[in-house]
């Protein structure tokens, strides 16, 4: 006959007691909050080390000495910045940041002067959106030696936690060079009809 088939005793497996994830923080709670995070040195070939933060108000002198160095072409191609003397109410303007729907990037390098901002680059919540106006301007020495797309790829990452989902820009379609740059970053670029000539692009974070 058969042997009568032996039950098999289950032994009752150990639950695994799952340690919470962390919090995530709300991105509301980035408003005001200086973003310590975003701080590192980026170095360069062939270049001195540019130390990337945030930029705070006590650091209009800098600014300020950044947009007086800036070539009159620089000037004329870089819409946003549109003097070469910035008033004291151009600056508080560029510097009223509240690091949620302003914030602005910047790269510093140690030069002749002392400490030097580089390139800075920046962006503005378009008001109950989810999208912002960016732009960016590099020194001209700095120019061609990727200190642009650190800057860009520091800010996107930034305002991709602040819940933002799209960047947009605005350059001369005669920016032959930026727009370059900006379509190798991932930016679809195209003319603005009826603009005289404004190019606009545009970035899905």
């Amino acid at each position: 006959g058969r042997r009568p088939r032996r039950r098999r005793r289950r032994i009752p497996r150990s639950r695994v007691t799952r340690l919470p994830a962390p919090a995530a923080v709300a991105p509301e709670a980035l408003r005001g909050r200086y973003p310590h995070e975003l701080e590192r040195t980026w170095q360069p070939a062939g270049a001195p080390a540019v130390n990337i933060r945030a930029l705070r108000h006590e650091d209009l002198a800098l600014e300020r000495r950044f947009i007086s160095g800036l070539s009159p072409e620089t000037l004329y191609l870089r819409v946003q910045y549109s003097v070469t003397v910035a008033s004291e109410r151009d600056l508080e303007r560029l510097l009223d940041l509240d690091y949620y729907d302003r914030l602005a990037i910047a790269g510093l390098a140690q030069e002749a002067a002392g400490e030097t901002i580089v390139g800075v680059s920046r962006y503005a919540r378009v008001e109950g959106t989810r999208r912002a106006e960016c732009a960016i301007v590099v020194a001209d020495s700095w120019q061609g030696r990727g200190l642009g797309t650190e800057l860009m790829r520091t800010l996107a990452a930034a305002a991709k936690a602040r819940a933002i989902d799209c960047l947009e820009g605005t350059t001369l379609a005669e920016n032959a060079r930026i727009a370059a740059w900006a379509r190798r970053f991932g930016f679809l670029v195209r003319t603005e009809p009826n603009s005289g000539g404004l190019v606009v692009v545009k970035l899905d974070l």
